[in-house]
């Protein structure tokens, strides 16, 4: 049987983090054996036609045959999957899309705006290095703030962010990142961090997940370093057929998130 076929995923929980974000587990063994981090799933809302195309979701974590899922209601179509509960299926068509490459080799900043904490959260559970990774987790406010006592549970260090400060930083996450790498490496060559040197230094790279305006921030702010980031594009049938989600190369032509992603080199594209 191809891993793209469809299969029935059986709800075994399901939690609010958030008035608008929830989490779901999900029992796939297939899938949880096969699924990386960086691939996601397309989950279909319904059993009729209507709505037509899945939802394309990130996966969270993996815990033996189960899968979580944490995604934000935005639409008719998540406000459907949001009303599954324990004990009802989904059908799940996946695992969609590549791997996040491995970047523990670096010094790894992970950066994430809202519910885009999700896969990261997965990706920094995977590594097999994490010695030198720091986490930098921005929301609107405290309430809207998730995933912050998961990621300190794996040994990372955690800075916070929320726009009106109440909780940590008071300010965007990329202000907080960028200010972080700016004090440490005053001069903003890079070179401190390896972006235009290697020998005996390891390199600075970021990985995050978040709104589009965030992530061309970020690339912008923080060149030269490399930014990798997951994009949350609309898809159509999230297999590369239809070009929905693609976006133009700065070298030509495009980059189709589905196929060449979710995880590219943001560095290569035109947000």
């Amino acid at each position: 049987m191809s891993l793209l076929t469809s299969r029935p995923a059986l709800v075994v929980g399901r939690t609010w983090l958030t008035a608008d974000i929830v989490s779901f587990w999900i029992r796939e063994t297939i899938l949880a054996r096969t699924v990386d981090p960086g691939q996601f799933l397309g989950v279909r809302p319904g059993l009729g036609p209507d709505p037509m195309l899945r939802r394309p979701l990130s996966v969270a974590d993996v815990a033996g045959n189960r899968l979580r899922l944490i995604f934000q209601v935005r639409g008719r179509g998540t406000e459907m999957l949001a009303r599954a509960k324990p004990g009802d299926y989904l059908d799940v068509l996946g695992p969609l899309g590549k791997p996040a490459p491995p970047l523990d080799q670096y010094r790894l900043v992970v950066c994430a705006g809202g519910v885009g904490a999700a896969p990261l959260l997965y990706y920094v559970r995977r590594m097999k290095k994490r010695r030198h990774t720091q986490v930098f987790l921005g929301a609107r406010s405290k309430e809207r703030l998730i995933l912050v006592d998961e990621f300190q549970r794996t040994g990372v260090p955690v800075m916070v962010a929320t726009d009106d400060g109440s909780a940590g930083y008071h300010g965007t996450v990329t202000e907080l990142l960028v200010n972080r790498i700016r004090v440490q490496d005053p001069e903003g060559t890079g070179k401190k961090y390896g972006a235009q040197q290697t020998g005996g230094v390891k390199r600075l790279v970021v990985l995050a997940c978040g709104p589009k305006p965030m992530l061309a921030e970020l690339v912008c702010r923080l060149a030269p370093f490399p930014v990798w980031g997951y994009i949350e594009e609309r898809m159509g049938c999230g297999t590369g057929i239809c070009y929905c989600c693609a976006l133009p190369r700065r070298d030509g032509g495009y980059t189709r998130f589905c196929q060449e992603g979710p995880v590219v080199l943001l560095n290569e594209v035109i947000l």
